[in-house]
Order: C-alpha cells, then structure tokens, then sequence
C-alpha cells in the first residue's frame, strides 16, 4: 500500500511540474512574441514600458533556461518547438518510471532520479550530435556561398540583395542561417552585428573568418570582393588539409574500433559455444565487479586512441 501510495504520488508530482513548465514556456513565447511586435513599433514599446523596465525584461529572458534550450534548438535541423520537446520528455519520463518500478522492481524513491534523468541526458546528447551536424552542413557549404555574395558584390548589387542571392541559390542550413541574416540587415541592423549574432549561432573557426574579415571591410572600407573570394578559396583549402588528416588518421582509428569490438565478438561466440562458461560474470559479484573494470578499460582506451588519431586542423 505504501509502495502504491509513493507511486502515485511521484507521478502525480512529476506531471504537476510538467505542466508548471508548459504553462511557463507558452507564457515565454507570447511575452517574446509580443516583444516583437514592439520592436516593430518602437513607439508603442515606449509608451507602455519604461526604458528600465525593458532592461529587465531583456535580462530575464537571457538568462531564462527555457530561452537557452529554445537558442540550443534553433543551432540544430530538428523541426521541433520547445512545447513539443517538454512533452516528449513528459512522456519519456512516464515510461521510464513505470518501466523501472513495474518490470524491473526498482524502488520508487530510486526509479525517480533515473526516470527524470535519462531524458534529459538522451537530449543533451541528440541536441549536441545535431547541432555537431549543422555546423558540418553549414561548414561544408560556406565557400560556395561566399562565391555567390562575391559574384553579387561584383556585378554591382547591394550587401542585402548580394545576401538574397546567397539565400535562393543555396539549401539546408546555409540557406537558413543566411537568411536570418538577410532579415536583420532588412530590418536595419548593420553587418557586423548580424554578422556577430551568425557567429554565436554557429560557433567554427570558418565563420569567425568570415564575420571578423567582413566585418573589418565594412568598416575600413577596403574591397570586400577580394576579401570574400581569398576567404573562399582559404576555407577550400582548410577542408581540403582537413580531408588529409582524416585520411592519414584512419588507421588508428581502424585500429581503436578492431580493438574495442574484439573482447565484446569473443565473449559472444563463447556465449554461443557454452553459454554456462561466462556465467560467473554476471552470476558472481567478483564477476561484475571484473566486467565493470574490463568495460571501463575498453572505454577509456578507445577514448586515448580517438585522442591520439584527432588532429586539429
């Protein structure tokens, strides 16, 4: 009874919490929608707040977690909103809980922590691999884009419009980060401010290139063409040197995957041939405690031969 009580209890306090942040982040995004509309119309955001009062609102926000998880989202492809992520994990959590509690008897005090934590830790580690890809995607296909800003400099056109061509001639997210940047300049920000809000977007050394040296000649006024075409045949080369080194480390890396399946092939083909032969090692504390070791050792030495094969280019 007791058991049944904590249950339902727990979860009737986890699902309390998930809809306390539902409630709070519909409320985030309408406060940010309505903030665009003041920016839009500075003179109503005059009259109804003073310029304190938007101060702190402003840093609010930036210090929200809820902000933050939304900017970590919008650095990635997934097409996913923040209300849909929270009740994914609402129902991950819910699965898990009852999974642990009713199938494998865990206690429900212990099950609460691993419930609530696995989520979070399984997104963490998708939203990395996913932002991971879009600097790649966005990496891969900056040259090609500056060649285009370049040919518009060239025929005579506009930063703005050079950056509209940029954006129809290009795809995934080099067209979508080039358009936001489009959008700004359109709206009356300068270059090296959209330029610098693009680098806290996609943090790599080849857009901190290209925001800084844009960013110099448009307030030096040197010749930017030159500028964008050396800056692309630099980033072709920088990939091209990046390609070698990948080329020239795969074997260690061959090497740390042969290494690192090998002990996990063997045990599997003893399983096979006498299946009660390894049984003391899931059967025998000893056993456990050896196997524990044995994998973190395998970890620890694929994660040194990774180390050793990376090379910084």
């Amino acid at each position: 009874m007791l058991v049944q009580f904590l249950l339902l209890g727990s979860g009737l306090f986890i699902f309390a919490v998930l809809v306390l942040c539902l409630i709070i982040s519909a409320d985030r995004q309408r406060r940010r929608h309505q903030a665009r509309l003041q920016r839009v119309r500075p003179e109503a955001a005059l009259t109804s707040k003073t310029g304190a009062e938007r101060i702190s609102t402003k840093k609010v926000e930036k210090h929200s977690l809820f902000v933050q998880v939304e900017a970590q989202i919008a650095r990635t492809n997934l097409r996913v909103s923040l209300t849909e992520l929270l009740v994914q994990l609402a129902l991950a959590v819910f699965a898990i809980y009852a999974l642990t509690v009713l199938f494998f008897g865990l206690h429900p005090l212990l099950a609460l922590p691993v419930a609530i934590g696995t989520p979070l830790l399984v997104a963490a580690i998708v939203l990395r691999i996913a932002q991971a890809r879009y600097r790649d995607a966005f990496t891969a296909d900056l040259p090609e884009a500056l060649d285009v800003f370049a040919r518009g400099l060239r025929a005579g056109r506009p930063v703005s419009d050079s950056l509209g061509i940029v954006v129809e001639t290009s795809k995934g997210a080099t067209q979508r980060e080039f358009s936001r940047c489009h959008d700004e300049i359109c709206m009356g920000e300068t270059l090296a401010d959209s330029l610098s809000r693009l680098q806290a977007r996609v943090a790599t050394p080849e857009v901190s290139f290209f925001s800084v040296a844009t960013s110099l000649q448009a307030e030096t006024g040197g010749n930017m063409i030159e500028t964008m075409e050396n800056l692309a045949i630099q980033l072709r080369e920088r990939r091209k040197l990046r390609k070698k080194a990948r080329a020239l480390s795969s074997e260690a890396r061959a090497s740390a995957l042969i290494l690192a399946s090998l002990p996990f092939v063997v045990a599997f083909a003893i399983a096979v041939l006498n299946a009660g032969y390894l049984e003391p090692l899931y059967a025998d504390p000893r056993g456990r405690l050896m196997a524990g070791i044995a994998i973190g050792s395998i970890g620890l030495g694929m994660f040194m031969m990774r180390q050793m094969g990376k090379l910084d280019v």
